[in-house]
């Protein structure tokens, strides 16, 4: 209170030293001085230059407001204080971007990490006093867009730095015959950390490593270790010395039963190493009643009968609108609740508060909270709390200058006057399909031949398409980062996938039917001549039903980057062709 008490006294010396020009301000008087940052600017001049005649752009209507500006300045200086004060140069080239920021949940987050506090605190008790300890699952649910996807991934990447191994997979709509492969895609993932560990991690991680392949190899014998590798290929690159040349005599109708053995104990191999993991699967509402049972009954189950199982931490995310009680995963969830072996927990994520919505604003733009109030209102109502609708929208205020730079402020400001007139549609899905309308056409082709190939697409797979006529004039990966800076994609770890699946769906379901079988229909037929197979193996495969189990790109590796197996070509072109229908599998 004493240093704004002495700056004010400051201000007001200079006024009566140095006389202004009528048209001068307080504000303007204080950017010229180049000694505050913006924020104190404005305070001084919205306490100083107020009254019936002021010329303050915001006055305050109460000194809480005062306050409450001081206290967001105290508890969030790297936005309000360490500014530039000179910043209309930096700003006006970065726009905001919202969405790229994670914003409220709180309530939620603090559910989630009190679960995995309580079994850190297990695990670091005496293992001599533990009673039999329980293993956790954690079901979120929520709408589409709500942000179950966004926050997991946030409490992810905390708990990775805490020592956890954290793996997550999704599920995709479409390809709900390929769940299974999804579950060992999970398992693949989990292998891949372990070997990063292996060569790139700290020396507690290279020890945990070495442990959990010692594990492997002494639960595992020869034959199982390289019938696992088939489903799990990254365990090639933790154990070394797999030979995927011997012998194996397994029997076909017994492999599924293989299968489920031996991930339980590559999962239970991996718990007696004293390190927590917790496992994600998103979108459970897309997979088939097998793969759920595999993950939820079997793969829990055998967890339950181990020492280690409060070291397992499962979270299944689902949108609760697509699961009736019908619903396989509805069953499923209900036994759960009943066990005494595992401890559940339901979340569920509801409309994004206002309060939360202010915030995010307010963090972005850099403003106080009493200068967006009236913005979060309006998106609020408009957007019922849906937050991926929020965020669509108030990037098209950015876009179309609603909000916008004020030179003479030196801050973002928002045309009020606008905000009234907005015109927003119903629903998500519109608006989505709305903002897409403005992409050039080889941009809109590209997204085209992504969505057919799901959320998300290998971009080795693209850098073949580059050579064929699937992709736009200028070819695919040209369109790429125009694409991410708009943010519909993403691009990491050699994977493009789409910002949300939502887009992806209704990019896929706006493209006329005979010209998305088409693209199918022709996606397959290049991959497969790609992959050195004629139309009738891929005929062949695609009528298999369990074709479609191991769809994955070799992580096999040279010095020009990852190399596509033939077996994965093989895979996408005939899922592609399934996709195409049968009167493409005649014509083959």
């Amino acid at each position: 209170d004493g240093e704004i008490s002495d700056l004010c006294d400051s201000v007001e010396g200079r006024k009566s030293k140095s006389p202004r020009p009528t048209k001068s301000t307080v504000l303007s008087h204080l950017f010229e001085s180049n000694e505050y940052p913006v924020s104190i600017c404005h305070l001084l001049s919205d306490m100083i230059d107020a009254g019936p005649k002021g010329k303050a752009m915001n006055q305050f209507k109460s000194l809480d407001e005062v306050i409450q500006d001081l206290e967001e300045m105290k508890s969030q200086p790297h936005l309000f204080l360490y500014n530039d004060p000179n910043m209309s140069t930096t700003a006006t080239t970065t726009p905001p971007v919202f969405g790229r920021q994670y914003h409220g949940r709180s309530k939620e987050l603090t559910q989630i990490l009190e679960v995995s506090t309580r079994l850190e605190a297990i695990s670091s008790s005496d293992s001599h006093q533990q009673p039999h300890t329980c293993a956790e699952a954690i079901f979120l649910s929520g709408r589409a867009g709500s942000g179950k996807s966004y926050l997991l991934n946030k409490c992810g990447e905390f708990l990775s730095t805490q020592g956890w191994v954290v793996v997550r997979e999704k599920f995709d709509r479409g390809l709900e015959h390929n769940s299974q492969g999804v579950v060992c895609s999970l398992f693949d993932k989990a292998a891949k950390v372990l070997a990063d560990m292996k060569v790139g991690g700290s020396r507690q991680d290279a020890e945990y490593s070495l442990r959990a392949r010692k594990a492997l190899s002494d639960s595992l014998d020869i034959a199982s270790l390289c019938y696992l590798a088939q489903v799990v290929p990254n365990l090639l690159h933790l154990i070394d010395d797999i030979d995927m040349k011997t012998p194996q005599s397994i029997e076909a109708n017994l492999s599924q039963w293989k299968l489920v053995f031996l991930l339980c104990q590559f999962l239970n191999a991996l718990l007696n190493n004293n390190r927590p993991i917790m496992l994600i699967l998103d979108d459970l509402q897309w997979a088939e009643a097998l793969a759920i049972e595999l993950v939820l009954g079997e793969i829990l189950e055998s967890i339950e009968k181990q020492n280690n199982a409060h070291l397992f931490l499962f979270i299944g995310l689902y949108r609760d609108d697509e699961v009736s009680i019908y619903h396989p995963l509805f069953a499923k969830i209900n036994c759960l609740h009943e066990s005494s072996n595992i401890n559940t927990t339901d979340i569920q994520l509801s409309a994004f508060s206002k309060n939360d919505l202010v915030n995010m604003i307010s963090n972005e733009l850099k403003l106080p909270k009493r200068l967006v109030v009236e913005l979060g209102d309006v998106v609020h109502k408009r957007t019922s709390g849906h937050i991926l609708f929020a965020v669509e929208l108030l990037n098209s205020m950015v876009r179309d200058s609603t909000i916008y730079f004020s030179m003479n402020r030196r801050q973002f400001h928002c045309r009020i006057d606008r905000l009234y007139s907005l015109k927003t549609d119903e629903t998500v899905a519109t608006f989505i399909i709305s903002t897409l309308s403005t992409l050039n056409p080889d941009a809109l082709k590209a997204l085209q031949v992504l969505s057919c190939c799901g959320f998300h697409t290998d971009v080795a797979v693209l850098e073949l398409f580059e050579e064929s006529n699937i992709s736009p004039c200028r070819g695919i990966l040209c369109s790429l980062q125009y694409l991410v800076d708009v943010g519909i994609v993403e691009i990491a770890g050699g994977l493009v996938a789409f910002a949300h699946d939502l887009i992806q769906q209704h990019v896929y379901e706006n493209i006329d039917l005979s010209q998305r079988r088409d693209l199918h229909f022709n996606i397959s037929l290049f991959l497969g001549l790609k992959s050195s197979m004629n139309s009738t193996s891929i005929q062949a495969i695609s009528s298999i039903e369990n074709g479609f189990k191991n769809l994955y790109i070799s992580e096999s590796k040279t010095a020009e980057g990852p190399v596509l197996s033939e077996r994965s070509l093989l895979s996408i072109a005939a899922d592609h062709i399934n996709h195409a229908g049968p009167d493409f599998i005649l014509e083959l």
